[in-house]
Formats: structure tokens, C-alpha cells, sequence
């Protein structure tokens, strides 16, 4: 990796003025992210070169670094970004003008729905080849992708006990407990390419039955 960011550092200089009138531009930024996403995807994170991800973005190495430090960096940002894109409708949702019951209603088909998503069955294939012999890369993904979705949980899941909605000790794992049915045996074979895409009926009775069953489970005394 050193060698690589070192050679790279000398064809930027190389390149020079492109990169950094090249940094001025969201478009570029989002060539980049776009052509980090397939090739990642594609070829896995070894297996990808920041050479590779120039030529398919069209953009110099240069313009590259100048939006991103490292292959890490980058693949921080292509998965952050693409969380943020699928779960774009999740983060924007004003859950607390909802009753309880939809609201995570509405968490729960989102999630459950992404979670499905083939592409981020392949996202979390690559993590899970490269995690033993890269921690540093497995903890970039969960820092970029899960943490953040569990944290925006966590924080609806306080302030509904703060409420008193739900009777909740540990929002935290209360969160951890909601997301974990909605996973449940089906992501699994999925992931291990056992089970087929599920159809929206599948995706919704899952999810419905989850969100049922942590309601009964944290549900005021007396009512």
C-alpha cells in the first residue's frame, strides 16, 4: 500500500495542475465514487488499484488524491455513500411526528429492504473476505455504514422511552435486538447465496412481524 500511494504521489505531481482544478468539481467526485462503487463490487478491495479506478472514472490519479488520502478513504466514502443513498427516505423521515408502531414500521421495511439489496450483499461480502486479514477495513465499513444506522435508531429509541411510549432500559441494545429479527435466517442464506430475492410480501411480513413482536416486548406496564 505504501508503494503504491508513494508511485501514485509521483504521477500526481507529474499530472499536476488537472488535480487540483479537478477538485472544484462535484461531477468528478462523483465519477470517482461511482467507479470505486462497481469496481470494489467487482473486483473486491485487494483487487482494486486506485490506476484502475482513474481509468474507469476518467479522471487522473491525481484528482483522485485529491479527494481522498488513501484506497481506505475511498472505500469509506463509496460505502457511506451509498448507504446514504439507500437509505436516503430513512434519514430524512421525521419519525417522531409518528406513532411508534409506524415509525418503526417505516425503519424496518427500509432496513429491511437495503439489507435484501444485491448490491449490499456484495458490499458486505467484500468486508467479509478482506475483515481478517484488513480489522482496519471491516471497522471503516461499520463506522460508514451499520453504526451510523444503529446510532439514528438508538437516538428515536431514547427519546420514544423518554416519552414514556416504550418501556426501553438500554436503547442501545434494544436497537441492536430490533435490527437483529429483522435480519434474521433470511439475510443469512442470502449471504451465503442459499435463497433467492424476496419478493415484497416476504420483505413485509418479516419486517411487520418484527416490529409486532418489540412493541409487545417493550410495552408500558398496564397498557
Amino acid at each position: 500500500m505504501k508503494a503504491e500511494r508513494v508511485e501514485d504521489e509521483v504521477q500526481a505531481g507529474a499530472d499536476g495542475a488537472p488535480a487540483a482544478d479537478d477538485a472544484c468539481h462535484p461531477a468528478k467526485y462523483r465519477q470517482v465514487l461511482q467507479a470505486a462503487g462497481e469496481l470494489f463490487l467487482d473486483q473486491g478491495f485487494a483487487g482494486t488499484s486506485m490506476d484502475a479506478v482513474a481509468r474507469r472514472a476518467g479522471v487522473s490519479k491525481a484528482t483522485i488524491y485529491a479527494y481522498f488520502a488513501s484506497k481506505e478513504d475511498l472505500f469509506e466514502a463509496m460505502v457511506s455513500h451509498g448507504k446514504d443513498e439507500r437509505f436516503a427516505t430513512l434519514y430524512q423521515a421525521d419519525l417522531d411526528s409518528l406513532g411508534v408502531e409506524a415509525a418503526l414500521s417505516r425503519v424496518a421495511h427500509e432496513f429491511m429492504a437495503v439489507l435484501t439489496s444485491p448490491q449490499s450483499l456484495k458490499t458486505l461480502r467484500v468486508i467479509m473476505a478482506e475483515a481478517g486479514r484488513r480489522p482496519d477495513l471491516a471497522a471503516r465499513f461499520y463506522r460508514a455504514g451499520p453504526d451510523r444506522v444503529m446510532a439514528a435508531l438508538t437516538d428515536y429509541l431514547t427519546r420514544v422511552a423518554e416519552r414514556g411510549e416504550l418501556a426501553i432500559e438500554d436503547p442501545r441494545i434494544a436497537s441492536q435486538l430490533f435490527f437483529g429479527m429483522i435480519r434474521g435466517d433470511l439475510h443469512l442464506r442470502r449471504m451465503l447465496g442459499l435463497a433467492d430475492q424476496p419478493d415484497a410480501a416476504e420483505v413485509a411480513r418479516l419486517a411487520d412481524a418484527a416490529v409486532a413482536m418489540f412493541l409487545r416486548a417493550h410495552r408500558p406496564a398496564g397498557q
